[in-house]
């Protein structure tokens, strides 16, 4: 029978008891990145409203060209339709492969919509918790559109409740 001697034994056991605590801590800051990662921008409940259709992939790419009349989408798009007592709201989200993507196509699209000959009207520029936001009116809704980090977003909403609808969606975003 081989012999070990009882301080090998202390001394192996601490080791594997580092380990175990590193892992844990490991898998644990893993696990919190991942779910940073990916941040569910369309909720199936919001600001007590319901998630009626959510589009993503090739269909909300789609949709959004088609909403266009031309290619514009890139190839990550979703849209959520929310519906509540209150109203009706929709959310439009694009994906950019970094930042600077998505703050020019923030700035070339609310320059688009911007003249008073387009479907959009009283379109202005907000600092609006530090962060720029176009608003402008149309089709019944009034609409506010800016960039995060590497996101689009283009929100509409009915009018009696468009400003706190962003107010609480920016919270999501930005949180």
């Amino acid at each position: 029978m081989l012999k070990i001697p009882h301080k090998s034994i202390l001394f192996t056991s601490k080791i594997l008891k580092t380990m175990k605590h590193i892992l844990t801590i490991f898998f644990l800051t893993f696990l919190y990145i991942s779910c940073s990662a990916n941040k569910e921008y369309l909720p199936e409940d919001f600001w007590g409203m319901k998630l009626q259709r959510k589009l993503t992939g090739k269909e909300a790419k789609e949709f959004v060209d088609k909403l266009h009349f031309q290619n514009v989408a890139t190839e990550k798009n979703e849209v959520g339709f929310y519906k509540g007592e209150i109203g009706n709201a929709a959310v439009y989200i694009t994906y950019y492969s970094d930042e600077k993507n998505a703050y020019q196509d923030f700035r070339k699209m609310t320059e688009k919509i911007s003249p008073e000959n387009s479907m959009f009207v009283r379109g202005t520029y907000h600092n609006i918790n530090n962060k720029q936001i176009y608003s402008c009116m149309g089709l019944g809704q009034v609409h506010y559109v800016f960039a995060h980090k590497n996101l689009l977003f283009w929100i509409s909403a009915d009018p009696n409740f468009s400003r706190n609808f962003l107010d609480e969606y920016m919270k999501l975003v930005m949180n």
